[in-house]
């Protein structure tokens, strides 16, 4: 676990730095993943890492083509995936979500523009209803207000899922 939170923390420092998560530290943890895997399971290891890395990617994919999720986020809980299993990256990738909108409903009131945003959203729905095609989701032009760092999010939901699993 302190391995994972080691990677998680310094991803957390890029991402809050830079905007960015360096897919050297991503190389590194997934590496550290099959290494993992192969060690507990044996060549039978390749395959489990192959599954725990692909399922994050193939559940987040549409939040990535919508912008309403980064690569490097998808990429840190496929690190999750492969380093732990997939119960964890599953409780992981909930309690984060759960984490982030917690962060961004705090950030919102404190911005004073929720309801601006929960008007940009329902524009969005309704765009996409009316299209049948999925959209970039629109970002606020001028700065980063309505952003937040979801590295922070999958930190701390990883901290919940070894807590849940015990």
């Amino acid at each position: 676990m302190i391995l994972t939170l080691l990677l998680l923390s310094v991803a957390v420092w890029m991402d809050i730095r830079s905007c960015r998560i360096s897919n050297r530290l991503i190389v590194s943890g997934l590496l550290i993943g099959l290494l993992i895997q192969v060690w507990q399971y044996g060549i039978r290891g390749v395959g489990i890492f192959i599954v725990n890395v692909s399922i994050p990617v193939i559940l987040l994919y549409l939040l990535f083509l919508m912008r309403a999720l980064g690569a490097g986020d998808i990429k840190l809980f496929s690190v999750i995936s492969s380093i732990w299993n997939l119960k964890i990256a599953c409780i992981t990738i909930m309690a984060s979500f759960f984490i982030g909108a917690v962060i961004s409903f705090c950030k919102l009131i404190l911005e004073r523009n929720l309801f601006s945003r929960l008007c940009v959203f329902r524009d969005y729905v309704c765009q996409v209803m009316a299209t049948g095609k999925i959209l970039k989701y629109p970002r606020e032009s001028g700065g980063k207000q309505n952003f937040i760092h979801f590295s922070v999010a999958i930190l701390i939901g990883f901290f919940i899922a070894c807590e849940v699993v015990g």
